[in-house]
């Protein structure tokens, strides 16, 4: 899951991690970034009820990040910005323990919406599947808030961990179901790497990227 368009030059913007106890103020900002992300306005066409899943979904999601993996979060003086969830080699798929975690947020996505959370749970599968057997880093969702957009922070907050996978030679991976993220994602060395998949019927499908391996110039 990733949503982020163009940026303009960064201002007084500050990177660090998330703290867990601020998993819901991250929630808060993933779910208002990925409002129209194409996947969710399939599962959940109704506005109002992509609110109420989006919302507990994402904090649950921010909050695993922040205490198993690396969740890097962009603010200014007046809040938080955007918010990056990173898996770093062997934190994806998660654990059957991390998954029992996000249980709760999981009940709430079945009771708000319980005609699509069957194919909800087809994404995530098809996703882990996807994932490389290889060490990989995966960035498994940007957001900006609609607020901070085109003012760099997307840009802050990839290049920052880009670094460290660089450092260590390994790749990144992520997903997209909006094909407007493709070009976005090229600016900072991914290209399209594998076939799309089509987890939905007659719905978007999910845009396969990656980064090459520390050495290796991206196909052109």
């Amino acid at each position: 899951m990733t949503q982020q368009h163009g940026d303009r030059a960064p201002g007084l913007v500050r990177i660090e991690p998330l703290r867990p106890n601020r998993a819901v103020e991250a929630g808060d900002v993933l779910a208002a970034s990925h409002a129209d992300y194409p996947a969710f306005r399939h599962l959940f066409p109704d506005p109002a009820v992509r609110r109420r899943v989006l919302r507990p979904l994402m904090t649950a999601a921010a909050r695993d990040a922040a205490t198993h993996a690396r969740a890097m979060v962009a603010h200014d003086d007046d809040g938080m910005l955007g918010i990056a969830l990173w898996m770093p080699p062997g934190t994806f798929p998660l654990s059957s323990g991390r998954k029992a975690r996000m249980t709760p947020a999981l009940l709430r996505v079945a009771l708000a919406a319980r005609g699509s959370f069957l194919a909800f749970a087809r994404v995530g599968t098809a996703l882990e599947k996807a994932h490389p057997v290889d060490p990989a880093w995966y960035l498994q969702a940007m957001g900006v808030h609609p607020r901070a957009q085109r003012r760099g922070v997307g840009q802050r907050l990839l290049t920052s961990t880009l670094a460290l996978a660089d450092e260590a030679g390994l790749p990144c991976h992520l997903h997209t179901s909006d094909p407007a993220n493709v070009d976005y994602y090229r600016r900072f060395g991914f290209q399209v790497s594998r076939p799309a998949i089509q987890v939905f019927t007659n719905g978007p499908h999910y845009i396969g990227m990656a980064t090459p391996p520390h050495g290796e110039a991206p196909s052109l």
